[in-house]
């Protein structure tokens, strides 16, 4: 006969359990994840912000957060030590990285970067106001210039920029100030011109130029072409007259790709889970409202991508049947 009292023990202890299971698969924490974006001021951060939303409205099994930052140099370091787990970047900074050179030569080759999706052009930038007499780049020397944030990508750009009209840092007056900052220097007769590297049109610079006449500065001629030859990331871009009003003629410059990359010990199917979410997804990234999230296409992913995909990708685009 059984032991009824014992038989009430074993049912009551196994109850405790199967609750107390439950309740830990209640509790247990959702992965997060973090993207190390931009200024609020520039491209970066919103779109860091459109990956993000991509990412919490599907099931990719995990929340993401996006972090402002000094942008593209600043974003590698970040990654390398694991600060952060995904990052916006340029492409021609990322290649830098992963290979130790340039900004990097002392930290040595940040190999743990890993491609995850090039985004969309940017445009390098050179703004002025009409009145300064700016013109060129040769222009610029001997005037207050900033060159963007110290350890970003528009600081790169803006030293071979200069370097490509044979002009350096010492040539001008430079100063590193985020962008938004830049414009109100600008208004009030602090600085002459800004370098800055984004998508265009740029939030801040379309700000600046509802009360000011702006002009950009172009570059083209040999300059270019050298800066080109000398850097495969560049490719020439032509900013349609009307970017940005007062600008009533299309402007030559140059453009580099922006990237999506990953810490390489984020797990395959999180990379892979989240490009889906981007481009797949009821809400892809294309759909968010920013002047350049349209040209945040599948198709596009893997032109100008400069250094080894993370597993996670490789997977996807393997299936997409999309080749770099």
């Amino acid at each position: 006969m059984y032991n009824y009292k014992k038989i009430v023990s074993v049912l009551v202890v196994l109850s405790v359990l199967l609750l107390s299971a439950v309740s830990l698969g209640c509790t247990t924490p959702v992965k997060q994840y973090t993207i190390a974006t931009g200024g609020v001021a520039g491209t970066y951060y919103p779109i860091g912000s459109g990956i993000a939303q991509a990412a919490n409205n599907a099931s990719t099994g995990y929340n993401m957060a996006i972090e402002a930052t000094g942008a593209s140099v600043v974003n590698c370091r970040l990654l390398s030590n694991q600060s952060v787990d995904f990052a916006t970047i340029q492409n021609d900074v990322a290649y830098a990285a992963v290979r130790g050179e340039r900004d990097f030569e002392a930290s040595g080759s940040l190999t743990m970067i890993k491609g995850v999706a090039c985004l969309y052009p940017e445009t390098i930038q050179i703004i002025t106001l009409n009145s300064s007499g700016i013109k060129s780049v040769s222009d610029l020397k001997g005037k207050r210039v900033v060159m963007g944030d110290r350890g970003s990508g528009s600081w790169f750009n803006a030293l071979e920029i200069l370097n490509a009209y044979n002009l350096t840092e010492n040539d001008v007056q430079p100063s590193s100030v985020k962008l938004a900052q830049a414009a109100e220097m600008m208004k009030n007769d602090q600085v002459d011109a800004a370098f800055w590297t984004g998508g265009a049109p740029t939030a801040a610079i379309s700000e600046l130029a509802t009360t000011n006449d702006i002009y950009i500065v172009p570059i083209s001629g040999p300059e270019r072409d050298a800066l080109m030859a000398a850097s495969p990331f560049y490719a020439s871009q032509t900013l349609p007259a009307g970017t940005y009003r007062s600008v009533d003629h299309d402007t030559e410059t140059v453009t580099i790709m922006a990237m999506l990359v990953a810490h390489q010990d984020i797990p395959e199917d999180d990379v892979y889970n989240l490009l889906k979410a981007m481009y797949d997804s009821s809400n892809p990234i294309s759909s968010y409202p920013h002047a350049v999230a349209k040209q945040i296409t599948r198709e596009n992913a893997l032109k100008g991508m400069s250094i080894e995909l993370h597993p996670g990708a490789k997977k996807y685009f393997d299936e997409q049947n999309i080749l770099p």
